[in-house]
This record gives C-alpha cells, sequence and structure tokens, in this order.
C-alpha cells in the first residue's frame, strides 16, 4: 500500500510542473496546404505543392514571419471534395493552422468553405475557378488568387463569336468546376447577343473513364464546336475515344483542367488535341518581372517549367506571409482584414492582384494555348494569345 502510495504521489510530481508551465509559444508559423498530388489532379497538384514549397523557403530565408519560421504543413486530398474537407478539418484541429492554402478543386473549396467560415479560419484558394463560390453565404472567409471562371467563360466566348460557330455541345465534369464554366460560357454568348444555339450539355462523371455513349449524342447532335472540361486522366479517355469515333473533325475548346504534359503521356490523346482543339484557355500571368523570376526560381529548384496554377500557388502564400505580418498576430479575422488591405494593386508571379470585398479578383489574365509537335516530335502547349479581362 505504501509503495503504491509513493508511486501515485511520484507521477503527481511530474505531472505539477507541466501543468502549471503551460504550452509554450510557438515555434514557428504554421500554414495549411491542401492541394490534389495524387488523385485525378496528381500531377499539376504536385507542381503546385512544389510552387507552395518554393514560396515558404524564400520567405523564410528571409527571415520568416514576425519574427519565426513558416512551417508548411501539406495534405493530400487525391482530388476528392470530402477528402478535402476532412484533411482541412485535420489542419485545424490537430495541427492548430488558422490559414490555410486550398482547396485546390472549386467542388473541394465548396465543401470546405462553410467549416472553415464557421472557425473563423482563412483560406485562399489558387485554383478554383467556379462562380458559384462568389455568392456563398460563406465566402468572404475564402479568397482566390486565380480569377473566376466567370472572366475564363468571356475568353472562350471570344473564341466563339470570332469563329462563327453557331452550334455548340457542351460536354463537362458533373461538378462545381465543370458545370460553372459552361455556365460561364453559355451566359457570356448571351450577353454578347449570339445568335447560335446550345444544342447539347453534358454533364459526365469524371471517375467513369469510359465515354463512348456521351460522344455518340455529341455526334449525333452534329455540333460544329465542342467545349470539354476535363482533368488529365478522365480528359485522356475523352479525347482518346473522341478520336476513334472521328470526333477530331470537328472543332474543340479545352481549358486549364486540360492544360500540360500530362495530357500527351498517352499518344492518341495528343495527336486529337493537336488536331481538334483549336483553342484552349487557362489562367496565366503576364511576362513581366515577378513572374520571370517566380518562373526562373522554379526551374532552378524542380528542373522544369512552372505548370498551371504553380504561380498562383506561390502568390497565396507570399501574400498571406506579408498579411500574417501586418496583422501582427496569427490569427484568422486579423489575417483576412490584412489580406485585403494587401491586395490592391499587388504585383504577384499571376500577374496584378486586386481583391474586392469578398476576396475575389476583380480581373485576370488568360492564355490562349494550343497543341502543337516539334521536330523531335514531341507535343507542347503553346501560347497564341493572353487577353486582360
Amino acid at each position: 500500500m505504501v509503495k503504491k502510495l509513493l508511486m501515485v504521489i511520484a507521477v503527481l510530481a511530474l505531472l505539477i510542473p507541466a501543468v502549471g508551465c503551460g504550452p509554450g509559444p510557438a515555434e514557428t508559423i504554421k500554414i495549411g496546404c491542401v492541394l490534389s498530388t495524387t488523385g485525378l489532379l496528381g500531377p499539376m497538384g504536385e507542381d503546385m505543392m512544389d510552387s507552395a514549397r518554393l514560396a515558404v523557403e524564400e520567405v523564410n530565408a528571409a527571415g520568416g514571419v514576425l519574427g519565426k519560421q513558416i512551417e508548411l504543413v501539406e495534405e493530400d486530398d487525391a482530388t476528392e471534395a470530402a477528402k478535402c474537407l476532412d484533411r482541412v478539418k485535420k489542419l485545424v484541429e490537430i495541427d492548430g493552422v488558422k490559414i490555410l492554402v486550398g482547396g485546390m478543386t472549386s467542388g473541394a473549396t465548396m465543401a470546405s468553405g462553410p467549416y472553415v467560415s464557421g472557425q473563423e479560419v482563412l483560406m485562399v484558394s489558387p485554383s478554383a475557378t467556379s462562380p458559384e463560390i462568389s455568392v456563398q453565404e460563406w465566402t468572404s472567409w475564402v479568397f482566390r488568387t486565380t480569377p473566376s471562371d466567370a472572366f475564363q467563360g468571356r475568353v472562350l466566348a471570344q473564341v466563339v463569336l470570332d469563329g462563327g460557330f453557331t452550334r455548340l455541345a457542351t460536354m463537362v465534369q458533373d461538378n462545381p468546376y465543370g458545370v460553372g464554366l459552361e455556365g460561364a460560357l453559355v451566359e457570356a454568348l448571351e450577353e454578347a447577343g449570339w445568335q447560335g444555339e446550345h444544342i447539347l450539355s453534358i454533364h459526365f462523371d469524371q471517375t467513369k473513364m469510359d465515354y463512348r455513349t456521351e460522344l455518340g449524342q455529341i455526334k449525333d447532335s452534329n455540333p460544329d464546336v465542342i467545349l470539354a472540361v476535363t482533368y488529365c486522366d478522365d480528359g485522356i479517355i475523352v479525347f482518346k475515344q473522341a478520336l476513334e469515333m472521328g470526333l477530331d473533325e470537328i472543332a474543340w475548346l479545352g481549358c486549364d483542367g486540360n492544360y500540360g504534359p500530362g495530357m500527351f503521356e498517352e499518344p492518341s490523346c495528343a495527336e486529337f488535341m493537336e488536331t481538334a482543339i483549336i483553342a484552349g484557355t487557362r489562367a496565366a500571368g503576364p511576362s513581366g518581372t515577378v513572374y520571370d523570376e517566380f518562373a526562373a526560381a522554379y526551374e532552378a529548384a524542380f528542373g522544369e517549367v512552372p505548370s498551371v496554377y504553380c504561380d498562383t500557388t506561390y502568390d497565396a502564400i507570399k501574400l498571406i506571409a506579408q498579411a500574417i505580418e501586418q496583422a501582427g498576430v496569427y490569427d484568422g479575422a486579423a489575417v483576412k482584414d490584412a489580406l485585403l488591405q494587401i491586395g490592391q494593386d499587388y504585383e504577384g508571379a499571376s500577374g496584378t492582384i486586386t481583391f474586392n470585398e469578398i476576396g475575389d479578383r476583380v480581373s485576370g489574365t488568360f492564355e490562349i494555348w494550343k497543341v502543337e509537335k516539334d521536330e523531335q516530335g514531341v507535343y507542347h502547349n503553346v501560347q497564341v494569345e493572353l487577353i486582360t479581362v
């Protein structure tokens, strides 16, 4: 009995100092980062995560924030909206993160927005483009360093108008990204007084990986232009099967989701894109000092040029770091207010960023791209034009 009592006293003696001292000050400033480094957008997401790592490295090399180093707490949502919310909750409730970069897709952002708003956690998305995000009750807690697809829709609409197309079919992912970009294109055409007809709208499951039925419906509808809103893996199947069905003789429009070298890993997909896609669009920063410095640093660090949304991811980290410093405290609400002040004619890698009152960019620069094959038989995305809207 005496031995047990002594053991209890010894344990209490160990616990009392720990309780009395309480937790010490955090040694780092944590910024969460939830991107899709696996799944349908894995190749794109890994490049974007590299951009976040580069930005953190540069901030820390310059002295960090509030006298501390930034710690990038990385999470992968596997290109699944529900998993993004799960990872965001983990960052907030376990890691103690109050500011984060994410979600990568519009669906992921829509799933996580209500939660971060309720927790007063600031989230900055580098790539969620759906116009629907702008009209949510929680949207003031979700900033975007990428422009809304309301702008991208106008660029695509101009391609349709300039091409004299009058029979539009759309084949888009059945999610906020696909449906949102489709709606933005149709709305922009209507506003421009287009005399054509939206003859067919297909919303497909991006995990299905067999689209012959949908492509058959498109073929039967006899369009003269087709918008395809895909990611990489599903886009490869769509374009490969479209080539097999002879749909490369119709003009196609691409987008940011099917931009990049990952699409060219399947030769028949690359062949289709070179032949059929008359124009694709993606958010892109204009050439300039900030972008050139970022691109050079990225290539030096990772051995390749930055891909789509790498610049907006880099800008998200740099803006957050500056906002934390200006706020003087690691707090979601305070940093949100500071970010609104900083985000007025901010010269970033993705161009000049000006946020409106809900954290959306008020304009954007878009690249029109095509696919070409060089003399060595290697396929590339080639910039045709830069348009600011």
